[in-house]
């Protein structure tokens, strides 16, 4: 098997770069020496974070595109490698959460979901794998979710798109380990951004976008494999996997109908 070897990350492409997790990340990598390739959607945004990125001295090219068009995503991802030796780090920040209705009828939403979180994800590594695996080296980072390990209530759709991606990341480490390829899969919890703005419950160990970003950061650069924070949250999520399955679902349901309302003194997602 072939030794995956400590690099520096020079050239990074990063998707859902327009706010939250994927702006603070892109605005941490930064630096003089580093070109990156932001993508998001919201072009009026990522003009705003790859201004700050040139600020701090960074080569920045920014694509406007949908992470569920596999063949404009192809497209920027072949532009953005021949502005580059080579990419080193690619992160799949891209995401959303949307509520399913209560009775399960409309079927598009999780369509959607799983569209973009999980489909998103392959559409964003894949342009990249082959010259990975010619040079063998390269490292690839998925920014997942605590609600991947168990369902609860108000996000099945939302969880299976995560499990699909854990799942999914697992197998592509063992495929690209023998090519040098790092694979990391980080289980972020709750952070304060679009998507939690609208939950109004207590969320136990909530980051801004910038710690959750450097927790992130130092989970690639430990080459993690598979990573939950914030403490918090890797407490709680390991003793529910632990719970058997009906305790685990009286436990759920006694906590939602007891559901703490989310305060200013509540510490504590993506």
């Amino acid at each position: 098997m072939t030794v995956i070897k400590p690099m520096t990350f020079e050239n990074i492409w990063i998707t859902g770069a327009s706010r939250g997790i994927g702006a603070a990340l892109s605005n941490h990598y930064a630096a003089p020496g580093v070109t990156l390739g932001i993508l998001s959607r919201g072009a009026e945004q990522l003009k705003e974070v790859a201004d700050q990125c040139r600020e701090k001295g960074a080569v920045v090219y920014t694509y406007a595109a949908d992470v569920t068009d596999a063949l404009e995503l192809r497209r920027c991802a072949m532009d953005f490698q021949s502005h580059v030796v080579c990419v080193d780090l690619v992160i799949a920040n891209a995401g959303i959460r949307i509520e399913e209705d209560p009775e399960n009828q409309e079927t598009s939403i999780p369509a959607n979901i799983m569209e973009v979180n999980y489909m998103g994800t392959i559409n964003t590594f894949s342009p990249f794998i082959p010259t990975m695996k010619t040079r063998q080296s390269g490292h690839l980072a998925v920014i997942s979710s605590i609600a991947a390990f168990r369902g609860t209530p108000n996000s099945g759709a939302y969880s299976a798109s995560k499990a699909a991606i854990n799942v999914w990341t697992e197998s592509l480490r063992l495929r690209l380990s023998p090519y040098g390829i790092c694979v990391s899969t980080l289980c972020v919890g709750f952070v304060q951004t679009d998507m939690t703005s609208s939950l109004d419950f207590c969320m136990p160990g909530i980051l801004s976008a910038e710690d959750a970003a450097r927790s992130a950061v130092l989970a690639i650069r430990q080459r993690r494999r598979l990573v939950t924070f914030p403490w918090q949250s890797r407490v709680i999520w390991t003793f529910f996997r632990m719970l058997p399955g009906p305790l685990y679902d009286w436990l759920i349901l006694w906590a939602k109908a007891r559901q703490i309302p989310r305060s200013n003194t509540c510490k504590g997602s993506r």
